[in-house]
C-alpha cells in the first residue's frame, strides 16, 4: 500500500457507545500516520456522533440508521459514501458481518480492512485473523497493524474522549445547582448496563445501594447516579434501598454533559457498560463489577482500574441472547464488603 496515495479514509464503528470508545485508538493511529488525509467516521446513532464532536483525529462524522430497511435510504447512503472517494476503509472488531463487508466493498475503496471470514472475507483487500483472546482495543488495533502502522507506546493504545474547558465549567455549574461544591468528592455510580438486553450484566440494586450508603459515610462525599433514559428505572429502584438519596441524573443529561460529569468524578463504579469505558477515556479510575461477560475483552483499560469478578467454570457465558445460569451466581457471589474495601483503597490512592 502506497501511503501517499491515501487521501480519504472511512472508519466504521457502528455498534455500541462503549465499542466506539474502544475504537478511538484506531483513529489516533490513522491521524498520526496519515496526517494530511481526510478521515470520516461512520457511526450509527446521534449520541455516538455527539460524543465525537470536536475530535481532532477526524474531519467528519456521518450518522446512519442501521435499523432502516428502506432500500432507497441505503442507496442514498452508498451514493454519499462513494462521493467521499475513500481510498481506505477500516472496520471495527464488532463490525464483523456480511453487511459491513459488502458495504465496505460498495464504497469503491481500493483498500478495505476487516476480520477474516471464509464466507465473505474476499470482500476485503486485507483480512485480519482472530488468533487469541485479548482486549477489544487490541483487536481493533490489529486492523491498522495489518497495514504496517506501528503502535509504539502503551499510551497510544489508551481510549480517549476530549472535553472542552467550557463543558467542564458547565458541569461544575450543574453540580452547584445540585448542591455539590467544588471541594466535595464526587463518586459516579452506574447500576445499569444499557438496554434491557444488558440486564444480565447487572449487580443487584440492593448491593449497589448498600455500597453507596457506605461511600456516603465518607465526609464531604456525594454519589451521582449515571445512565440513559432506559436506565432511569434501575437508578430509582437502587435509590429506594438507600438511607440517604443520591443525585440521580440518568436520562437527564446529554452524552457530552455526562462525559464531563464522569470526568469530574474521583471514582466511577459500574457494571460492564459503555459508560465504564467512557470513564477510562477521560481518565477517571473505574471499579468494575463483572459477571457473565468477557472480562478479558471488555475490562476497563488502564492500570488505575480494578475489576471485581468471580472465577467460575461457567463464566463467561453472556452473548445477548442467552445466559446459561439464570441465577447469575457469578454476580451474586460478589459481596458488598469486598467492593467497599476496593473503594477505600482506590480513594486512598
Amino acid at each position: 500500500m502506497q501511503r501517499q496515495k491515501i487521501k480519504n479514509i472511512l472508519a466504521l464503528s457502528t455498534t455500541g457507545l462503549g465499542n466506539l470508545v474502544l475504537y478511538t485508538p484506531v483513529l489516533r493511529a490513522l491521524r498520526r500516520d496519515f496526517p494530511e488525509s481526510h478521515i470520516t467516521l461512520l457511526v450509527a446513532s446521534k449520541t455516538a456522533g455527539n460524543l465525537m464532536a470536536g475530535c481532532k483525529e477526524i474531519d467528519e462524522v456521518i450518522v446512519i440508521n442501521k435499523s432502516k430497511i428502506n432500500i432507497l435510504y441505503w442507496l442514498k447512503i452508498i451514493k454519499h459514501i462513494r462521493n467521499l472517494r475513500a481510498d481506505l476503509v477500516i472496520t471495527s472488531f464488532l463490525d464483523k458481518s456480511f453487511k459491513v463487508a459488502l458495504f465496505s466493498r460498495l464504497t469503491g475503496a481500493r483498500y478495505r480492512v476487516g476480520y477474516k471470514n471464509k464466507a465473505y472475507g474476499w470482500l476485503y483487500s486485507h483480512q485480519v485473523p482472530i488468533t487469541e483472546k485479548k482486549h477489544e482495543i487490541e483487536y481493533n488495533l490489529d486492523l491498522v497493524r495489518v497495514l504496517g502502522l506501528a503502535i509504539r507506546r502503551a499510551n497510544e493504545k489508551a481510549p480517549f474522549i476530549s472535553i472542552t474547558p467550557l463543558e467542564e465549567e458547565l458541569a461544575n455549574d450543574f453540580l452547584l445547582k445540585n448542591h455539590v461544591s467544588p471541594k466535595e468528592l464526587l463518586v459516579g455510580v452506574h447500576p445499569g448496563s444499557g438496554l434491557a438486553i444488558g440486564s444480565g450484566k447487572r449487580w443487584s440494586r440492593e448491593k449497589f445501594a448498600r455500597l453507596c450508603d457506605l461511600i456516603l459515610t465518607i465526609p464531604k462525599t456525594k454519589v451521582i447516579v449515571f445512565g440513559g433514559q432506559e436506565e432511569r428505572y434501575a437508578a430509582e429502584e437502587m435509590a429506594k434501598f438507600m438511607r440517604k438519596k443520591p443525585i440521580i441524573i440518568a436520562g437527564d443529561t446529554d452524552i457530552r454533559m455526562t462525559t464531563a460529569l464522569i470526568k469530574r468524578s474521583v471514582l466511577f463504579i459500574s457494571n460492564d457498560s459503555g459508560l465504564m469505558h467512557l470513564a477510562t477515556a477521560v481518565k477517571t479510575p473505574v471499579l468494575a463489577i463483572f459477571g457473565p461477560t468477557l472480562w478479558w475483552k471488555n475490562s476497563p483499560w488502564g492500570l488505575d482500574n480494578v475489576v471485581i469478578r468471580k472465577e467460575m467454570a461457567c463464566a463467561p457465558c453472556y452473548n445477548y441472547q442467552n445466559i446459561e445460569c439464570k441465577t447469575l451466581k457469578c454476580l451474586e457471589m460478589i459481596k458488598v464488603e469486598e467492593a467497599w474495601q476496593k473503594v477505600k483503597e482506590m480513594l486512598n490512592d
